[in-house]
């Protein structure tokens, strides 16, 4: 079994060889299906035939009821010919019924080019287990140290059906020159017992899903990077509390890392779950973004709520930092008292 395994992890590779220059979703390698947690998810494969490394978009649209729902994601950068598996979840779709339809990809050159001397280790190590999961070795062959690693795959069941993706469930922050680190990619529970091999294995940078709300009135978008999936519920009226609903459908434990646009440089963030607090690390990444990441539970479905961002008097005093507002206060206040010492001056008269 392990032999014929490797085999089609070899025809994955080389199939690239005969393919013309695109970037493409093939239709055999496109799907969706409800999900475990009842959430509509569409899965698929981009496959780049060029010779360069590149990052891409990926939009699907899904119709329901006379209504077409289409969502974005972008893809973490893949190498030259390689592929790159995703997942979009599509909460808003609930009918059986649903239809999808054909995706778009557009791409571009990557200007960082992904991690090529990581490598997943094809020996005894990488095995399919009872309940569908795959657990494996990669290695870092390259001379500089890599960061934020993730194992994407694609599942197929039998008669080399394609029915899920998947990705490590690890948080790989770093991976050194020389050093092995082990992984495991889960399929949704809804497809485990159909599961027969996993192919096209791809070592790319996280995965990050695009979330939006509202917050005084104003977008608020924001990111995560989970194998859990998260949808928003909204800012309460300070525009302060983010509220959202978090679903882990694996039976191992998992993270979460949000990443929130900087509203001011004093914010400090508290995580509620379920009501109760959690330990939680806050940090910021060379673009001032905010992030704060914590640990998911195993089969969880969770409530999730994030205080502590920047209200409307925070903003006021990240515009003072740099002198321009005060100054654009004096003027009104200089103006209102040169009017009131001239209409004195006439009174006294």
């Amino acid at each position: 079994m392990r032999l014929g395994f490797l085999l089609l992890m070899l025809f994955c590779v080389s199939m690239f060889a005969f393919a013309h220059a695109d970037v493409l979703i093939p239709g055999e390698e496109f799907a969706g299906y409800f999900d475990s947690s009842g959430v509509y998810t569409v899965v698929g494969v981009v496959k780049n035939t060029e010779n360069y490394a590149i990052t891409s978009h990926v939009e699907v649209s899904v119709s329901e009821n006379g209504k077409t729902i289409t969502v974005g994601q972008d893809l973490p950068s893949v190498d030259a010919n390689k592929d790159m598996p995703f997942k979009i979840r599509i909460p808003q779709i609930s009918a059986q019924n649903a239809s999808l339809g054909q995706p778009t990809v557009t791409f571009s050159k990557s200007a960082v080019s992904p991690p090529s001397e990581i490598h997943v280790i094809y020996d005894k190590t990488l095995v399919r287990h009872d309940d569908g999961h795959i657990t494996g070795r990669i290695t870092n062959d390259g001379n500089h140290t890599e960061h934020d690693v993730k194992v994407y795959a694609a599942i197929h069941g039998e008669n080399n059906k394609f029915i899920d993706t998947g990705e490590n469930v690890e948080k790989i922050t770093t991976i050194e020159p020389g050093q092995t680190i082990d992984f495991s990619i889960y399929p949704d529970p809804s497809v485990a017992p159909y599961v027969n091999y996993y192919s096209c294995f791809n070592i790319g940078d996280e995965t990050i899903v695009p979330l939006h709300t509202t917050r005084n009135g104003a977008d608020f978008n924001f990111r995560y990077d989970s194998t859990a999936a998260f949808t928003v519920g909204g800012f309460d009226e300070t525009g302060t509390r983010l509220s959202l609903s978090g679903i882990n459908s694996f039976k191992i434990p998992t993270y979460v890392n949000f990443e929130f646009p900087r509203t001011s440089e004093d914010e400090k963030f508290d995580v509620l779950v379920n009501g109760e607090p959690v330990k939680f690390i806050q940090s910021r990444d060379d673009e001032g973004n905010w992030h704060v990441a914590f640990d998911v539970d195993a089969t969880s479905q969770d409530s999730v709520i994030i205080s502590g961002f920047g209200g409307p008097a925070a903003k006021t005093a990240s515009a003072n930092s740099d002198g321009v507002m005060p100054f654009l206060y004096v003027i009104p206040i200089l103006a209102a008292a040169g009017l009131a010492a001239y209409f004195y001056k006439r009174k006294s008269r």
